[in-house]
């Protein structure tokens, strides 16, 4: 776990007996967590083994069968994590078992879901997830896992960080006649994958297995909930900068060539690449270099323009217009409540005025083609109220789904577009450099480890200091896009 930099890993084919199992609890700085199986045998156990300073974090430990492990961590109230190890069974004549795992599963999703937990289920799940996407009918009892996972709005994070998962192996078979396949996964929340950095598969160098280690990065910043209190800050009125990047090639002045001469030429009389990387904190000294000299260029040759920082930021919902239509009718039937709840007769301006409210609601529905719940009351007597109130009921249950239904779509293609976002190469947009730069304050960096690909394509971990230095050094050196 030290030489990669891993915080949590998680364990298969333990085989350790109970003992054992109490015996590696507490090991080399970091706490251990195992499922004992009281069937015994080869191919059974699974443990997960997390580092000290998140276990701390660890709100319950829960095993099954010694086929499955979950751990709750409690960050805060508001921010909660099941992690749940998988290892299902590889031999599908054991159906009933595996079955009974599925359900397993699926209940201990749904109870994590119930109190507002994230998830992570990962591991060995002994089963193909492409052959489920390519087949024609994937209605086998098999797959059914995968329903399940879908269906609780988790995603394989795979395919989300990687344009080339088809060629991503974890399993590769002693007979080579047999084709390589992955088998294994890791499936998060959408909310998880919005802190999530990056997710590979990786070569086991200090096992003898057939299986390789899929990993995924997480920001712990954004996962534990350790971060600058910004409060105190939107108390006052602190200006930013805004680029207008539409008014660029306007006039002879600001222009994005003009932009690119000036940076290069800051570049070069700041001496950055000469920079020498012999240290960790140099990375955070050159990074800081060149973001001052960025945003220095920035405000000279970019149109821009002061703005005050605490605006109300517009919440998702309200991006919807579906959002605005329900609280329409929900505000017509605390009006029709009043309306029964007054002993009054019935004047003809309220007459009108709901005859007035039922019209609308009809081209309301119309938009979301559901006229089956249209009305046409008279509103001549209380009894027509109480069906109209009744029919409002019935309304608003059927734009509840329809917006519970949007609201997940466009926040799962948000977060989608927000990891596209870090993972884009921003070379040839200079516009989306800068303000991926200067939109959010730069702390800290911190490099652990570096995916590398080389010509041909293999990746590789790097994970010593000096290593790391040399790679990071090489970058920013050639950042210019020449080498110094």
């Amino acid at each position: 776990m030290k030489d990669y930099n891993i915080d949590i890993y998680g364990l298969l084919e333990t085989n350790y007996s109970e003992r054992q199992a109490k015996m590696w609890q507490y090991q080399l700085g970091v706490r251990g967590y195992f499922e004992y199986s009281q069937l015994g045998g080869k191919g059974q156990g699974v443990g997960i083994i997390i580092d000290a300073k998140y276990d701390i974090f660890v709100h319950k430990a829960v095993g099954h069968k010694g086929r499955i492990l979950y751990l709750d961590l409690y960050f805060s109230d508001k921010r909660k994590l099941r992690l749940i190890q998988v290892y299902l069974n590889a031999n599908q004549k054991e159906r009933p078992q595996i079955e009974a795992l599925y359900k397993y599963i699926d209940d201990t999703i749904s109870d994590a879901q119930s109190r507002d937990m994230k998830v992570i289920i990962m591991r060995d799940f002994n089963i193909n997830y492409r052959k489920y996407l390519m087949a024609f009918v994937n209605n086998k009892w098999q797959f059914s896992l995968f329903c399940t996972l879908e269906c609780k709005r988790l995603l394989d994070t795979i395919p989300i960080f990687n344009d080339n998962d088809e060629e991503m192996y974890t399993y590769t078979p002693a007979d080579s006649n047999r084709q390589e396949s992955r088998l294994d996964y890791i499936w998060a929340s959408l909310s998880m994958l919005e802190k999530s950095v990056n997710s590979t598969v990786v070569e086991n160098d200090h096992f003898d297995t057939d299986h390789k280690t899929i990993t995924l990065s997480l920001d712990t910043i954004q996962m534990t909930g350790v971060s600058l209190n910004t409060t105190n800050q939107k108390k006052k009125h602190i200006k930013r900068t805004v680029f207008q990047y539409d008014e660029m090639d306007k006039d002879n002045e600001h222009t994005w060539e003009n932009f690119s001469t000036h940076l290069d030429l800051e570049i070069e009389n700041t001496l950055m690449k000469d920079f020498s990387i012999n240290k960790p904190r140099h990375i955070n000294t050159l990074w800081d270099m060149f973001r001052q000299t960025l945003m220095r260029v920035a405000k000279s040759c970019i149109v821009n323009k002061q703005v005050t920082r605490n605006k109300v930021k517009t919440t998702l919902e309200k991006k919807l217009s579906i959002y605005f239509d329900l609280r329409y009718i929900i505000n017509r039937m605390l009006e029709t409540r009043s309306i029964l709840n007054d002993s009054t007769s019935i004047t003809y301006s309220v007459s009108a005025k709901w005859s007035k409210f039922q019209r609308l609601i009809n081209m309301t529905l119309d938009k979301y083609e559901c006229l089956d719940l249209s009305s046409s009351f008279t509103f001549l007597i209380l009894d027509n109220f109480k069906l109209f109130l009744k029919n409002l009921c019935k309304i608003r249950k059927h734009l509840r789904l329809l917006f519970k239904l949007e609201l997940d779509i466009m926040v799962q293609e948000q977060i989608v577009s927000n990891i596209k976002k870090r993972c884009t190469n921003f070379k040839d947009n200079q516009a989306s450099m800068i303000h991926s730069i200067t939109e959010e304050e730069m702390v800290y960096i911190s490099i652990e480890k570096i995916y590398k690909k080389d010509a041909q394509g293999n990746e590789s971990l790097i994970t010593g200091e000096s290593a790391i230095l040399n790679e990071t050094n090489h970058h920013f050196q050639t950042i210019a896009g020449s080498i110094n």
